[in-house]
This record gives structure tokens, C-alpha cells and sequence, in this order.
């Protein structure tokens, strides 16, 4: 059975004969900042409103997180973690969409970028990628050059001009005359929900700098390979729900051309700004900023360093299939808020959204890291063949709501065998659903969370990955062990 630190209810898994309440929580990531554009980090959640479709809301979780004081531990003997020294702590994506840009306005969004980019003084956790034209990803700075300056080193915008040149001409061609607008709009949806699964791997708020003429919401019959009315919503809800999972906040940079009439609109009015607009929107990032690239950059820097999260949970009746807009407001005068504009109230069997963030990241080779882990495992003394894996949560990244002197957490955690082959099996999900008074609270906030549990692998079991899914947040973190490995390589 579990042990965890504090007091522990354990509610019934879906699937296990009963259905679990699956009350929704809305989790807001909130940037607010000054009339000088500089970050405001005083604020309580007294100093916060939260209107849902125009009626006010209950804040039951608040937290200001500074990516700046999130410090790694170092591994201990025999314990494997989804953190360490190397971790990037916040991550800013430029993404250069070739895939939406017309050849002319590559080459003058290029040159701006550069311009730029090149007099930044530091760098630190910017990338670069290209969205190339047959919807691939392509790196100029990519995650795997590591987030953080050697002491003395110049940044690595200093050669952007040579990297973007030596990027451009591999992946330079004319956009392919089969692919009209209605598989560029597929396409893009599939780049981004790819990108957004690959920043799961990082902590924190991620912000990408998405330089685009952009995509319509809407094709009318004209513009459809089918002579229909097609609509992107759906796909464009998928999208916002998988981004906002990852917590990924969407700056759009237009960079549209004269006589580029694709890059307008769908043939039905609605144009791709509105549709760039609603991304930024809908993921809370900042709304189209004209052509000015590095601005959009300076802003996304500053944004992802410091913001805050709010949670409430709307009514039942709330979850009608529509669109809800939601305001935050600040009682504090002269700050600007940005946050998610609003949400798609889709019902949902219980349980389903732990079961595709967990299905996600058991799909990937790489482990999540919004949630901070720790897991040593070691043999069962009561069970032949057995084995005990511990594992340590860290409590700032769980959102624990209040409920008058209580604080609770609901988690879901599955531990799964992988064979040599990558294939999962034996995945085992259990509930851990602390409760704490404020004291209690504090200290799982401070120290973290401490579960241990007993399960026998499979006999072709190579690794066990351990995923813990966060269902007030939706946040999801996941740490991998290697079976048979010397414990010195165990890091």
C-alpha cells in the first residue's frame, strides 16, 4: 500500500468498480507587470478577481513561481530524477515557420531576426528552430546545446547570421505546389502539438515566439480541397488544451507580405491574425505584436521567469460544450495582466484527461519534467521477486487547493514496465490524495511529498518509468529507472 507524508485519503481509480469525482479545476498561468513592462512579484490572491463567463470565482490555489529560485537537488546514491544540474529551468522557442511564409518574406523575417537577435547580451534559455516547409523541425540553437553560458562566453546570438544561413540553406525550397492551405493548416496543428509534447520535458512556463504569416481558422469553399466550409475549431481547441497541459504560452509575430492573399484569410473573412490572435489568447501568451521580432523576444524572455498560478473550480453546470471567457483583474492599480483569455467547457468521462497526459508521456522517450521527481527502488521484503520504489514529489510543483483550513492534493501515479523492445506493459495507476492543514502544507511545499509503493515487474522488464499526473493542474511529471545498471551510471 502507500505511504505518504502527512495524512492520506486514497479515492477509488476509474476502472476499479467505481467512478471518481472529476471536478475540474481551471489552472491559470498570470504574467503581470508594471506600466513600465517590468514584472510585478508582490501580489497575494487577495490582490487577484477571477470572472468565469462573466460571474465571479473562488480562488482555491494561488502560487507566484520564480523559475529563479528552483535549484535541482543532486541525485543520491542509487536514486534516478527527472532534474538535475543540466536541467533547463525556463525555456524561450523562437519558431521560424517557413511552412506559412511566403518565400520573399522568409528571407526579410531572416534578416530582421537577425538584426535583432545579435545585440542581445545574454541568451540564456533562447532557442531557435525552423518549421520548415514539409512540416518539419529543424534547429539552429536546439535544446541539446544545454540552456546556460559558459562564464565569459558570448551568447550564442552572437553567430545567429551563420547558424540561420547554414539552417535556411539546408531546408530551403519553394513550398511544394501540393500542399495548399488546407494541409499547411494540418500540418501546423501536428508541428505544434509535437513541440508542445517536446516542452513537457521542462519545468515551468514555456513561451514560443511563433514568427508566421500565419493560418485561417475557416476555409470556405473556394479555398477547401473539397468545395466545402471547413472549420479549424476543433482542432484548434485540441491544440490549445494540449499546449496549455504543457503550459506553453504562444507570441505570435506576423510577418505577412502585400499581395500574400493566402496568408489573409481562409476565402471567409476570418483572417490568420484573428486565428494568431486566438492562440495567444487561448494559451495566455501575448496577442500579435506586428512585425517587431525582438521585442516579442524581450517580452517572452521577461514573462517566463516569473508569473503566477491560480486555480478555481467552476460549477458542474459550467461544463456545458461551450467556449467560457475569463477575466482576471487586479486590485493593484497601473498592472497589466496576461493570462489564458478563456477555455472550452467539454464534458468529459472521469478520468480521461490523466489517462491521455499519462498515455502522452508513457508514448515519449523522454521523461516529463512540469512535476519534480525523485525514485530509488529496491527489493520487497515481503513479495519474491519484488521491488519498492520510492518516490519523491517535489511539493511546490503540486497544486494543493484550500478548502477552508484544508489543503488538497489529487494525484494520479502510474508505474510501468518498459521491455528492451519500448514497449509498455504492466502499467499499474493508483490515487494519492493528501490532505493538510496549513501547517502540514507549508512543509509539503518545503520538503515535498513522500510516497513509497510495492509492485512486482515484469520478468522481460528493462526500465520502470514512474509518471505522477497532477489533476488540479493537469501538470505531469515522469522519471525513468534502468533495471540492472551499475549504480554508478545511475543518474
Amino acid at each position: 500500500m502507500w505511504a505518504i507524508l502527512a495524512v492520506t485519503t486514497l479515492a477509488p481509480v476509474a476502472g476499479d468498480g467505481q467512478l471518481e469525482s472529476d471536478a475540474k479545476m481551471v489552472d491559470l498561468n498570470v504574467v503581470v507587470v508594471d506600466a513600465r513592462g517590468q514584472p510585478v512579484t508582490d501580489l497575494t490572491s487577495d490582490d487577484f478577481q477571477v470572472t468565469d463567463a462573466g460571474k465571479p470565482q473562488s480562488i482555491v490555489y494561488f502560487q507566484h513561481s520564480d523559475s529563479r529560485l528552483q535549484q535541482p537537488v543532486a541525485s543520491g546514491p542509487n536514486e534516478f530524477s527527472n532534474r538535475n544540474a543540466g536541467t533547463i529551468p525556463h525555456v524561450t522557442l523562437i519558431l521560424f515557420d517557413q511552412l506559412n511564409q511566403r518565400f520573399g518574406g522568409r528571407a526579410i523575417a531572416a534578416n530582421q531576426m537577425v538584426k535583432d537577435l545579435e545585440k542581445l547580451e545574454s541568451a540564456d534559455d533562447l532557442y531557435l528552430y525552423l518549421l520548415t516547409v514539409d512540416g518539419r523541425f529543424q534547429a539552429v540553437h536546439g535544446f541539446e546545446e544545454g540552456g546556460s553560458e559558459r562564464p565569459g562566453e558570448p551568447p550564442w546570438t552572437r553567430q545567429i547570421k551563420s547558424r540561420l544561413d547554414e539552417a535556411t540553406r539546408a531546408s530551403l525550397r519553394v513550398r511544394p505546389v501540393d500542399i495548399d492551405v488546407a494541409v499547411r493548416e494540418q500540418l501546423t496543428f501536428r508541428a505544434l502539438d509535437a513541440i508542445g509534447a517536446q516542452l513537457s520535458r521542462f519545468p515551468g512556463r514555456k513561451n514560443i515566439v511563433w514568427v508566421t504569416d500565419g493560418v485561417p481558422m475557416e476555409l470556405g469553399p473556394r479555398r477547401s480541397d473539397t468545395g466545402d466550409f471547413v472549420d479549424f475549431t476543433p482542432q484548434i481547441r485540441m491544440l490549445s488544451e494540449v499546449l496549455d497541459r504543457s503550459h506553453v504560452a504562444i507570441y505570435p509575430v506576423r510577418q505577412v507580405m502585400l499581395g500574400s492573399p493566402d496568408a489573409i484569410d481562409g476565402g471567409t473573412g476570418v483572417t490568420s491574425l484573428e486565428t494568431l490572435n486566438d492562440f495567444a489568447g487561448m494559451t495566455g501568451g501575448r496577442t500579435d505584436g506586428g512585425k517587431d521580432i525582438g521585442t516579442a523576444v524581450q517580452q517572452a524572455i521577461s514573462d517566463v521567469r516569473t508569473s503566477y498560478q491560480i486555480g478555481y473550480f467552476p460549477p458542474e453546470k459550467n461544463w456545458d460544450g461551450k467556449f467560457h471567457k475569463i477575466r482576471v483583474t487586479s486590485k493593484r492599480k497601473g498592472v497589466r495582466i496576461q493570462t489564458r483569455t478563456g477555455y472550452y467547457a467539454w464534458q468529459e468521462a472521469p478520468g480521461q484527461r490523466a489517462q491521455v497526459a499519462i498515455d502522452s508521456v508513457l508514448a515519449n522517450p523522454f521523461d516529463a519534467g512540469e512535476i519534480g521527481l525523485r525514485a530509488t527502488m529496491g527489493a520487497d521484503p515481503q513479495q519474491p521477486g519484488g521491488k519498492r520504489v520510492a518516490i519523491h514529489i517535489d511539493g511546490g510543483d503540486v497544486a494543493l487547493t484550500q478548502e477552508g483550513r484544508q489543503y488538497y492534493g489529487r494525484l494520479r501515479v502510474v508505474i510501468a514496465d518498459y521491455r528492451t523492445e519500448g514497449l509498455v506493459e504492466n502499467a499499474r495507476m493508483f490515487a494519492v490524495e493528501p490532505h493538510y492543514t496549513p501547517q502540514e502544507h507549508d512543509k509539503a511545499v518545503q520538503d515535498g511529498i513522500d510516497v513509497s509503493q510495492d509492485f512486482k515487474p515484469g520478468d522481460q522488464a528493462r526500465r520502470i518509468r514512474v509518471v505522477v499526473f497532477d489533476r488540479n493542474s493537469n501538470s505531469v511529471g515522469s522519471v525513468t529507472i534502468l533495471m540492472g545498471v551499475p549504480e554508478e551510471t545511475r543518474r
